[in-house]
């Protein structure tokens, strides 16, 4: 039997990596098609909400929902306080807003919806040829984008479990998936470079669910996959101006902080709790890191929300306005 595995196993390795690019190529088209199809709306309405935070949490939820990424919206953010149409201060309801819309992707994979996968490409497909309309276009492409996410799924699926068997992978899993400190850094490295946090977690649940990393080293994961997504905004607000690189650096560290105190020096507690909720909700195991996903961000909201504006007032003053002298000399 491990003979057999071991000669199939090139073939295993390649499904594998197929089914990460069908799931990373699905979730950029359907994010891209969302985003395009909404736009103006997205823009208009986040504009016309920013000066409540209150409102501004559940719309910025929504509408991350909606786009199917975080970064999407922090980028856009930072795009609204470059020109000036909102100030820093305003930003942080759709930074704690982003962060929770952001996990509906994970509650979305963490079911098993393989069989809708043939479905939802024929449909994408055939509005895709029989309209002209741009807006049916739109909705076609995120029909085949949420096709081919499952499809990425079910290839993952049904490959990953071979990784235990393997001697080799399984011993890899074994020393270096137990650590969650490792996970951390790993999920935030993974997805600087994949630049899609969806992508990241719908992997850590297909591991996860096949016993190759530990509950606690998903969570990990779950973690570092939220601050690998901050690099997209870091980068955009290099030449945007000071509020921009403050919205920027306060995602960041909103992050850092979050997954310093329930990564760090509360993961056991964090972890016990997760387990306890999944329970308490009766939900079966499979939807654990889900939960785990959007309990951890929304601990993080429940944390700073009653400090925002000390948290508003420590980020200006780390980055301060740069003085006129400063300015003149240079």
């Amino acid at each position: 039997m491990l003979q057999q595995l071991q000669a199939f196993f090139p073939i295993i390795i390649i499904n594998i990596i197929c089914g990460i690019c069908l799931l990373l190529y699905g979730i950029h088209l359907m994010s891209d098609a969302l985003k395009k199809a909404n736009t103006k709306l997205i823009e208009n309405t986040l504009k016309t909400v920013t000066h409540r935070l209150w409102l501004c949490i559940p719309v910025s939820i929504v509408i991350t929902a909606i786009m199917q990424s975080s970064s999407a919206v922090t980028v856009m953010t930072i795009g609204f306080v470059k020109a000036g149409v909102m100030r820093f201060p305003q930003t942080m309801g759709i930074i704690y807003g982003a962060n929770i819309g952001a996990t509906f992707t994970a509650h979305l994979m963490s079911f098993n919806m393989g069989s809708l996968t043939i479905p939802l490409l024929c449909v994408g497909l055939l509005l895709r040829i029989c309209t002209n309309k741009k807006k049916l276009h739109y909705i076609a492409f995120c029909f085949i984008g949420l096709g081919m996410v499952f499809l990425g799924l079910t290839l993952l699926q049904i490959n990953v479990p071979y990784l235990a068997k393997n001697p080799r992978t399984y011993g890899l899993f074994a020393t270096y998936g137990q650590n969650p400190y490792t996970a951390i850094l790993i999920g935030t490295i993974a997805t600087m470079i994949v630049q899609s946090s969806s992508a990241t977690i719908g992997i850590t649940i297909v591991l996860f669910n096949h016993q190759l990393i530990p509950l606690e080293s998903a969570l990990g994961l779950t973690m570092g996959i939220n601050m690998g997504t901050c690099i997209t905004a870091l980068l955009a607000s290099i030449k945007g101006g000071i509020a921009a690189r403050r919205t920027a650096w306060a995602h960041t560290l909103y992050n850092v902080i979050g997954m310093a105190i329930f990564g760090v020096f509360l993961l056991k507690p964090f972890t016990k709790l997760v387990l306890w909720v999944t329970a308490a909700l009766n939900q079966a195991d499979i939807r654990i890191i889900a939960n785990g996903h959007t309990l951890f961000n929304i601990l993080i909201m429940l944390l700073f929300l009653p400090v925002t504006k000390q948290y508003v007032a420590f980020i200006q003053k780390i980055i301060p306005k740069t003085s006129s002298a400063t300015k003149k000399r240079y």
